[in-house]
C-alpha cells in the first residue's frame, strides 16, 4: 500500500518529506522482497509444475526488479526526477506481478484446472509482462498534471 501511495501526484507535491520518508522504507523493502524471491527460486524445492522456464523467468524478473530499484535510487540521488520516476515505476510493476499473475493463472484454473509446466510458466510470465507493458506506457506517456480550474489564470 505504501508503494502505491508513492505514485499519488498530489501527495508527492503537497508532502514531499512524506514521499522521501516513505521511499526510504519502500526501496529497502522492495530490495528485500526481490532478493528473497531470488533466494527462494535458487534454494527452495520447486513445485511439481515449476519448469526451467519459470525458474528462469523468476530469476530474470527478480534481477530486473533489483536493477530498477537501484537505478531509481541512483537517479534521485542525482536529482534526476524523470529517470527516478521511470525506474521506480518499472520496479513497482515487477513487484506487483504476483497480483497480475492471479488474473492470468486464475481464469485458466477456473476453466481448465491446474496448468501444466509450460502453460504455468507462460501465464506467470504474462503477469510480469503485462505489468511492465503498462508501466512502460505510463513512463513514455509522461506525467499528466491536473488541468487548471476554470477560475484560475
Amino acid at each position: 500500500m505504501l508503494g502505491a501511495l508513492q505514485f499519488a501526484h498530489g501527495l508527492r507535491r503537497r508532502r514531499p518529506a512524506w514521499h522521501r520518508a516513505a521511499g526510504r522504507l519502500v526501496v529497502p523493502s522492495g530490495l528485500v522482497s526481490a532478493f528473497t524471491g531470488l533466494w527462494m527460486t535458487l534454494f527452495y524445492p520447486h513445485l511439481a509444475n515449476d519448469s526451467a522456464l519459470l525458474v528462469g523467468l523468476r530469476l530474470v524478473f527478480g534481477t530486473l526488479m533489483i536493477v530498477s530499484l537501484v537505478l531509481g535510487f541512483a537517479a534521485i540521488r542525482r536529482r534526476d526526477v524523470a529517470r527516478h520516476r521511470a525506474w521506480m515505476t518499472r520496479g513497482y510493476a515487477i513487484g506487483m506481478g504476483a497480483g497480475t499473475q492471479l488474473l492470468t493463472v486464475g481464469p485458466w484454473m477456473a476453466l481448465a484446472g491446474e496448468p501444466g509446466p509450460l502453460p504455468r510458466a507462460l501465464l506467470m510470465g504474462a503477469g510480469w509482462v503485462i505489468n511492465l507493458v503498462v508501466a512502460e506506457w505510463a513512463v513514455r506517456r509522461g506525467p499528466r498534471l491536473p488541468a487548471p480550474s476554470r477560475g484560475a489564470r
